[in-house]
């Protein structure tokens, strides 16, 4: 007799963080999960390939980047349904942050299919624990527009965080980035990291307007992150205003002592008058 109550099988979706330079921070689980799943999808293939020869691994790729997004995501979504195990990457670090790949996450989760977070390194913890600035706090900006105007609306918005500031750019517009920085807040504390977890990363402290000066003449060309200080006008702001209002708190209090008779004093003027 046909067993008609067979359980229809579903697949997985793993969101794996992958390297940002050195191949040797990939986690073991990480690894474990890229061997035992059906197909990774990559960003770019060569990428995706070297990835997995970097650690003797051979798997099906298939192809999500922003130019497909949209119908990719809905072919990888049927593969799911259909039981099998995805690993999503990015070209490097964690999938999702300034990464395509969220239409398939959110279409996963609406039709109920498990996806789990493969964690790793990420350049943005490896960059601000290096900035010497205060991270229990912290605003990832991402990426600056590329329309020069828009951007230093950006820059300019961004100057008042009360918060470490963390932003991504590509490596061909470094220089413009920084002129942008030194002309608004030229002395704002900021740090560089260049390469970061490769044999060859630097660390460049600074404002921004030292750090622009030497960066035009470094010529530097890779991948790198920014992190800059909080600005500290508010905090000053807040603390002065605090003080004045308890000194006029005060003022009023010893006012009103100075002008306030007691009892004896009353009896004393109506004796007078």
């Amino acid at each position: 007799m046909e067993n008609n109550n067979i359980t229809k099988k579903i697949g997985k979706l793993y969101i794996v963080s992958t390297p940002i330079g050195n191949k040797d921070d990939i986690s073991l689980r990480a690894i474990k999960t890229l061997q035992s799943c059906d197909i990774v999808v990559c960003e770019e293939g060569k990428i995706g390939a070297r990835l997995l020869h970097s650690y003797n691994i051979s798997k099906p790729l298939e192809i999500l980047n922003e130019h497909n997004e949209e119908s990719k995501s809905f072919e990888l979504l049927r593969l799911l349904k259909e039981g099998k195990r995805l690993a999503l990457t990015s070209d490097c670090g964690t999938p999702l942050l300034a990464d395509p790949g969220l239409l398939l996450v959110n279409s996963a989760i609406e039709n109920n299919i498990e996806v789990r977070s493969i964690p790793g390194v990420s350049s943005i913890m490896a960059g601000i624990v290096l900035s010497g600035f205060t991270i229990d706090r912290f605003l990832f900006a991402g990426f600056l527009s590329r329309d020069n105007d828009t951007r230093i609306k950006q820059i300019k918005s961004l100057s008042k965080e009360t918060k470490t500031v963390v932003i991504f750019e590509t490596p061909y517009r470094i220089l413009p980035v920084l002129q942008a920085f030194a002309d608004i807040i030229p002395y704002r504390k900021a740090y560089i990291g260049c390469n970061l977890t490769l044999p060859f990363e630097t660390n460049h402290y600074g404002n921004f307007l030292s750090l622009n000066e030497k960066f035009k003449e470094l010529k530097f060309k890779g991948e790198f992150i920014i992190v800059f200080e909080k600005s500290l006008k508010r905090i000053y702001s807040d603390k002065f205003e605090k003080k004045e209002k308890t000194m006029k708190r005060d003022e009023n209090k010893n006012f009103k002592r100075k002008n306030n008779f007691n009892k004896k004093d009353r009896l004393i003027v109506k004796r007078k008058r």
